[in-house]
């Protein structure tokens, strides 16, 4: 009896509290993201019966968004009066009250997801005591929760605090090591496609050598005509023909398959540079909105478009990397049609000819998706780097 985890709920509170207090907040931002889940793990009977009963469901997530829009009452409350204490507060006294509304958006999200997750336990018990047959099944909820940084602003100065949060520097440093995590996978990328080129090509050779020694052996008389085709593998033993290649396809399929593995890591830790860079660039537009009380427009102007340059530019890469992504699933793919074809051509499965037609169609394009991510999180790095130094100049003497 297996488990099955299952999301069951996911409500939206960053966008809940945008409409029902986002026009009265001035001094205080709102995370961008804040959702509350509800994470249900039961035994795969159970979840296969909760799974015939769409009414039912519909029944347990609407109340539990009920429950967690109840539960948002008591954070609006507390966010309105950070807003009120914020409007006394100067920009460095402002900062340091982050923390606080840090913390409050953390405990209130904690509790309202907690008893968003226990109002699901409660009627997933209720559902199972209506059902005998049910009863000896398991079940757990989790609240979990995902929260980014709200800010709270204040004061009439640009401060060297607010100066420092607009700055390029932070951004650079990621940036940069996103190039040279993009230049691996460009590198990495090109190794999978040489190999899988290679499998291609290696298993049209072999289809022609089996399909020759197979002929032969019939017309010998060593295998009986219309009997199964004999694989690969005992090709050696029975007509005594050597096939060297085989294991090279092989070990080319395994490295192909090594290669595809480190790329996917490499990925992986490329996302959360970038992701890492979009977080200081969203904590830059944040400081601009501060400082735009005091800074020239003239300066605002600009600041903000080199910005919003630089936000194109991580939206760029970050779209390349998703690209990574796909190229990686579609290599994933390959590899085990390269490993299913091979495997039937070694024991001489039925059907293996047209596996290896199937392989020999194939598009083999993953290292062309590593080589325009790198391409595209190196431009973005010099969109970042001379936006950067645009906004650094107009810093100059704003402090």
């Amino acid at each position: 009896m297996g488990t099955k985890k299952w999301n069951a709920v996911e409500f939206d509170a960053a966008k809940y509290l945008k409409t029902s207090i986002g026009s009265k907040l001035k001094f205080v931002e709102l995370p961008k993201t804040m959702r509350l889940e509800v994470v249900i793990e039961l035994d795969d009977e159970l979840y296969a019966d909760l799974a015939k009963n769409p009414s039912w469901l519909q029944k347990m997530q609407t109340g539990a968004v009920a429950r967690a829009k109840s539960a948002m009452a008591d954070l609006e409350k507390e966010v309105l009066a950070a807003e009120g204490k914020a409007q006394k507060l100067d920009s460095k006294a402002a900062e340091a009250f982050n923390r606080e509304l840090q913390s409050t958006l953390e405990k209130s999200g904690r509790t309202a997801s907690d008893d968003t997750a226990a109002a699901c336990e409660k009627l997933l018990l209720d559902y199972k005591k209506g059902r005998k047959e049910l009863a000896k099944f398991r079940l757990k909820c989790t609240g979990k929760i995902l929260l980014t940084a709200g800010l709270v602003s204040g004061g009439a100065v640009v401060s060297v605090a607010t100066a420092g949060a607009l700055s390029p520097i932070g951004i650079w440093g990621v940036v940069k090591g996103a190039v040279a995590v993009a230049q691996e996978i460009a590198k990495l990328g090109l190794s999978a496609n040489k190999m899988a080129v290679l499998v291609q090509g290696e298993l049209a050779v072999l289809k022609k050598i089996m399909n020759e020694e197979n002929a032969k052996a019939k017309k010998s008389g060593k295998v009986l005509q219309g009997g199964k085709e004999i694989g690969l593998n005992l090709f050696s033993k029975v007509l005594g023909v050597e096939t060297p290649s085989l294991k090279n396809c092989q070990s080319h399929i395994d490295i192909h398959k090594i290669d595809i593995s480190k790329i996917e890591k490499e990925s992986k830790k490329l996302s959360e540079l970038i992701y890492a860079a979009m977080d200081a660039q969203e904590k830059q537009a944040k400081a601009l909105a501060v400082a735009k009380k005091t800074l020239p427009s003239s300066k605002v102007g600009k600041i903000a478009m080199s910005l919003e340059k630089i936000e194109k530019a991580l939206d760029q890469m970050l779209n390349a990397t998703i690209k990574v992504n796909e190229a990686i699933d579609a290599a994933t793919d390959n590899q085990k049609k390269f490993q299913t074809a091979l495997d039937g051509m070694k024991e001489g499965v039925p059907g293996w000819v047209k596996w290896v037609d199937v392989v020999g169609g194939l598009a083999i394009d993953i290292g062309v998706g590593c080589h325009d991510a790198a391409t595209a999180v190196e431009k973005g790095y010099a969109i970042a780097f001379a936006s950067g130094q645009a906004i650094s100049n107009e810093l100059v003497d704003a402090v």
